[in-house]
């Protein structure tokens, strides 16, 4: 028995000296790992440099240095130009950026930070060439996505940044897209008249005054309701019949306070002018319509 009793006094010394132990094995572990993974890319071995810093940022002790973030994000920066240079979502990029971004709020060393900021850059570069190069009607998620990538990173390079011209030309850009795509198919794609009328009013809550999103917001609304009128079910009842072209009229009334902004701006764009021409005539206010009319033969005399 008193031999049991020493044993189970040896076990539980030696179990607390490991525990007590752990926390220094596993900071030296985790020094080892950095070392490793730095070493590597000295040597320019980008896949044994990756193993070795996953294994370093598993360590949470670590995750307050600005430095580790820093080396994780560089090797996943080199491990993104060797093999998803032309993925368009490529996952090493975005934890590149994630890791860079995290360097750079905890560091307080002006010449790490600076090179961060390099490193920074040149990833917002290549989020927003591909953001560019994505903006299509099959591939506008990964655009949006890549968009808001490049748009945090370019708020860290500057911090005072007005970042909204970007945003307006961008959004235009996407608006455009939601449009042909609902143009495509007006039954099957009517939510892409939802998202390119909210795109265009986003635009609008940062600038009222801007206007591509007026003029395209009323030359949306006018084709909306001209597409309704035009297929009109005439073999429906009357009631029926009657509140398509009810709704329609509401929707050409909609389009007439952004087709009247879009003028009052630009008084002498003829699209303007045929959009005002348009919705006047399709709310039956035919004298305005012709108004409109004689306004833009003159402008076409002038040319």
């Amino acid at each position: 028995m008193e031999k049991y009793k020493l044993y189970n006094l040896r076990f539980l010394f030696f179990l607390l000296l490991i525990l007590i132990c752990s926390p220094i094995v596993n900071a030296q572990s985790s020094v080892i790992h950095y070392d490793a993974a730095l070493n590597y890319m000295q040597k320019n071995n980008v896949d044994s440099a990756k193993i070795e810093i996953d294994l370093h940022m598993q360590n949470v002790d670590v995750q307050l240095d600005p430095e580790n973030w820093y080396l994780e994000g560089f090797i996943y920066k080199e491990l993104y130009k060797k093999y998803e240079n032309e993925n368009f979502n490529s996952p090493y990029r975005d934890k590149s950026l994630n890791s860079f971004k995290k360097s750079f709020k905890l560091d307080t060393v002006i010449a790490r930070t600076k090179t961060t900021k390099e490193l920074i850059r040149y990833l917002a570069g290549r989020f927003y060439n591909d953001a560019v190069l994505t903006l299509d009607s099959l591939n506008y998620l990964t655009s949006i996505l890549c968009y808001e990538q490049y748009r945090d990173a370019a708020l860290i390079l500057d911090s005072i940044l007005d970042i909204k011209k970007k945003d307006i030309e961008f959004y235009l850009a996407l608006g455009t897209i939601y449009v042909e795509i609902y143009n495509s198919d007006k039954i099957k794609n009517l939510q892409f008249f939802n998202l390119t009328r909210d795109t265009y009013m986003k635009i609008l809550n940062w600038d009222p005054n801007n206007y591509a999103a007026n003029y395209d917001l009323g030359l949306l609304y006018w084709n909306k309701g001209v597409h309704l009128m035009n297929n009109i079910d005439y073999e429906l009842n009357l009631d029926s019949v009657m509140q398509v072209q009810n709704y329609s009229v509401s929707i050409f009334k909609e389009s007439l306070p952004f087709a009247q902004k879009a003028y009052e701006m630009e008084p002498k764009r003829e699209e303007t002018l045929i959009v005002l021409s348009g919705i006047f005539y399709s709310l039956n206010d035919f004298p305005k319509s012709k108004a409109f009319d004689a306004i833009l033969k003159d402008l076409q005399k002038e040319k």
